[in-house]
């Protein structure tokens, strides 16, 4: 008897990842898309055209159901996908409905960072522990929060902006609007971007020379050869991650924190932030907190595994 399917699709602000997973959590089979987003319109027109093109070619079983991981704020109950920053969804778009009529089975969305939680629940930490944060920093910052086994979604489905927890008043602009908050302080696009704004009042960093291949990896090695530039922005990064996972650590007393995402792939920033998460948090809450452990799925395709998550969700497979 062959294994269940389920697909599930990743939603990126420049790319969509299509796949065949099973209840097991092994990928069968994926396909990434380009992400055409210069409007509402060609945002959508993408979704649909990367997922006909995936179902007209599998040749698999019959799949159970869909996932659809997306970034922004989702209504997972209406199947409704309400608005995003970095995609230009600017009014509430019904998406479950229609792609549910078209292949005739269940369709479940939600934010990606919800997506890519329940994955790590299921195939990851969540294998061993029912209290733990997943923290992913990459181009920005997400933190999904699962206790008592369950998922932390707050009244509205928001709960988990963690990027948007302001740590640094007065400091750099965040693209929220307000000042000081953690994502363009520690995210690899807030680095990036730092760099980029801050270059000109240090001439003589060795920062210039990358500028047009520069990662958060190079401003951190450049950090630890004394680079004045690199030092001053790593510093508020480390400063800014530590106040914000200790908070969290306060405020939720986990027993694990899982860390993913490209800015932390290298180890850098955890190893900096380690030392402070693991002393300034109330004493028995930090004796409580078992570790920071790099999340055991592969980072490229964490969000296809939350998406085929929600597809079991939707399919009532626990």
């Amino acid at each position: 008897m062959s294994e269940s399917v389920f697909i599930g699709v990743d939603v990126g602000a420049t790319k969509i990842l299509v796949g065949a997973v099973t209840e097991a959590g092994s990928i069968l089979s994926s396909r990434r898309f380009k992400m055409e987003h210069e409007t509402q319109a060609a945002t959508l027109q993408s979704i649909h055209r990367s997922l006909e093109s995936f179902m007209r070619d599998w040749e698999g079983a019959a799949p159970q159901s869909i996932g659809i991981g997306l970034v922004g704020q989702i209504d997972p109950e209406t199947g409704t996908w309400l608005e995003a920053m970095n995609l230009p969804i600017k009014s509430p778009v019904p998406l479950a409905g229609p792609i549910r009529h078209q292949y005739g089975i269940p369709v479940m969305l939600d934010n990606d960072v919800h997506a890519a939680t329940l994955a790590e629940q299921r195939w990851g930490i969540g294998m061993q522990s029912k209290d733990f944060i997943y923290l992913n920093i990459g181009t920005g910052v997400s933190a999904g929060m699962v206790f008592g086994g369950q998922l932390v979604r707050g009244t509205h489905n928001y709960a988990g902006e963690l990027g948007h927890m302001v740590v640094k008043p007065d400091s750099v602009l965040c693209p929220c609007g307000r000042r000081g908050c953690l994502e363009p302080l520690v995210s690899g696009g807030g680095l990036l971007t730092r760099v980029q704004n801050e270059m000109a009042n240090y001439p003589n960093s060795t920062l210039h020379l990358l500028r047009d291949s520069l990662t958060s990896h190079q401003i951190f090695t450049a950090a630890d050869s004394g680079d004045p530039f690199a030092e001053k922005i790593t510093e508020d990064a480390v400063q800014a991650l530590s106040i914000a996972l200790t908070n969290l650590v306060n405020l939720l007393n986990p027993e694990w924190i899982v860390y993913g995402g490209g800015t932390l792939s290298d180890g850098w920033l955890i190893d900096h932030v380690q030392e402070y998460v693991r002393t300034m948090p109330l004493t028995m809450i930090r004796k409580s907190l078992k570790g920071m452990v790099p999340s055991k799925l592969n980072p490229e395709y964490v969000g296809l595994l939350g998406a085929a998550c929600l597809a079991l969700h939707a399919e009532g497979v626990r």
